[in-house]
């Protein structure tokens, strides 16, 4: 009895690691200036997004969180050629090599002067085809402490989770 239940948990466990994705994360804070580190709210929806989904069964890396100068726009229409900032091809390039299934870039943009991201804009992208399949816009609000922040970003990288599907 004992080898058969071993063996019946082994076969569910494989079962289960077939539909695991590999996930690469990537935190870009834009309308800051470049080099001071990331802020603490980019730490949060960083580890917010990787919580939710290695909880849902997927493996999840990250590449670091870098700024940029200029604010990228939330509202503007995204063309095929133009769904990626160039300034993160490299970090694609690297989830490709690394075997990752889907690549989720979260871009939080800020207003001058503003401790907190005035808007996000969360795009999920197939590693394999390049192809974007996903895309979220909104405006991000003030949060009373850093555990309200982190389980409100858990529960919006929880909503990208049904996109984080293998084909084939």
């Amino acid at each position: 009895m004992k080898k058969q239940s071993l063996a019946l948990i082994l076969v569910f466990l494989g079962l289960m690691s077939l539909n695991a994705a590999t996930v690469s994360v990537l935190v870009v804070e834009s309308g800051l200036p470049p080099g001071n580190g990331c802020t603490s709210s980019a730490v949060v929806w960083e580890s917010g997004f990787m919580d939710a989904f290695f909880d849902a069964g997927h493996i999840v890396s990250n590449a670091p969180c870098f700024q940029i100068g200029s604010i990228l726009d939330a509202n503007a229409d995204i063309s095929a050629s133009h769904t990626l900032p160039r300034e993160v091809n490299g970090d694609f390039d690297q989830a490709r090599v690394g075997g990752a299934d889907f690549f989720v870039l979260v871009i939080l943009n800020y207003a001058e002067s503003m401790d907190h991201p005035k808007d996000v804009i969360i795009r999920v992208f197939s590693v394999s085809s390049g192809d974007l399949l996903h895309e979220t816009k909104g405006t991000v609000r003030a949060w009373v402490s850093t555990d309200e922040e982190f389980i409100d970003v858990k529960r919006q990288a929880g909503r990208i989770v049904p996109h984080l599907v293998k084909k084939g």
